[in-house]
């Protein structure tokens, strides 16, 4: 798919004239990265906007002990790095790549030019950014207010809202590829053991299945807020 082409199914350019795609799109560069690589490092500015094509991204911030905790994990369609649109404020958190990732890479004086000349872009920015602010406020009422379990549940659900689809052949929600049980570990704030015990109580309990990198969630566990 054409760059232009993927901007216009992209929040924040949806609503932009194709005109301006164009013009952007021809900015765009595609970048490949293996697991583990760092896109975008904490405190730094970023060096443009990022949008997931292939793969998976977990933006990770270092917290005390030496330990990091995953904010948030983006698959096809998402994007990061937009505060490269607010001159001199660096990045919150590290971007980096959890599986074999490519990602179309626009930079940062495009993305600035882009804004100038198209206001609602500029809009639609401003809601994406305070819908992942939401985000990160529920991880943080999660970890002070909420036991292993019910952040992991949120967790799950809310990244097959995002990323799973519906399963044809039942009820419930497949999200694959699922994160690893170290993944969820650092996205829930606890360790790959007592995310591993409360996978399975929870199997037992017929709230998820599957095997490998495939994980089926019931439908009662997508009403877990988010």
């Amino acid at each position: 798919m054409e760059a232009q082409d993927v901007l216009s199914c992209v929040e924040p350019f949806t609503a932009a004239r194709p005109a301006e795609l164009e013009v952007l799109g021809r900015t765009a560069v595609r970048v490949r990265k293996t697991p583990g690589a760092v896109l975008v490092h904490e405190g730094q500015a970023a060096d443009g906007l990022y949008i997931v094509l292939r793969g998976r991204v977990n933006l990770v911030r270092a917290v005390d002990g030496g330990r990091d905790l995953i904010l948030s994990s983006l698959g096809p369609g998402e994007v990061f790095g937009e505060n490269c649109a607010v001159s001199g404020v660096p990045v919150s958190t590290t971007a980096i790549a959890a599986v074999q990732s490519e990602m179309l890479r626009i930079p940062a004086e495009a993305v600035l030019e882009h804004l100038r000349r198209e206001p609602e872009t500029v809009l639609r920015l401003m809601r994406l950014q305070h819908e992942k602010l939401r985000e990160v406020e529920a991880v943080a009422s999660g970890l002070a207010l909420c036991d292993v379990e019910q952040r992991l549940r949120r967790t799950l659900a809310r990244l097959a809202r995002r990323q799973g689809r519906r399963n044809p052949a039942s009820s419930g929600w497949i999200l694959a590829p699922v994160p690893t049980q170290s993944e969820l570990a650092r996205m829930v704030g606890s360790c790959r053991e007592t995310v591993s015990r409360t996978l399975s109580a929870m199997a037992r309990s017929g709230l998820v299945s599957g095997s490998g990198r495939r994980m089926i969630l019931n439908d009662s566990l997508m009403n877990e807020p988010g």
